[in-house]
């Protein structure tokens, strides 16, 4: 395979009436698909996405490969459900 894809995802929790995301003690989760050197997650990680189509991937080829990231990101996420629950009491 000559194409790979690769995602680091987080998820935040935000505080109702709290405005953006910029609140700096918002607690966060993130997950990576693909190593990221130097990243440290504390959602886990899978390896990343092979982009079918070799050397020559088409339009449908990137589309599978995006679809199948999401789903990894998504099962990382859904792992660590108890977690991210926690985050609105502060004990997540």
């Amino acid at each position: 395979m000559a194409y790979q894809i690769r995602a680091l995802v987080n998820i935040d929790w935000i505080g109702d009436g709290s405005g953006p995301m910029s609140v700096p003690g918002a607690q966060t989760l993130q997950v990576q698909v693909g190593n990221f050197f130097g990243a440290v997650t504390l959602g886990g990680n899978s390896a990343p996405v092979q982009v079918p189509g070799a050397d020559a991937p088409t339009t449908g080829n990137i589309s599978t490969a995006c679809t199948t990231l999401a789903t990894q990101v998504a099962a990382l996420l859904n792992a660590k459900i108890g977690q991210i629950q926690g985050f609105a009491s502060g004990s997540g």
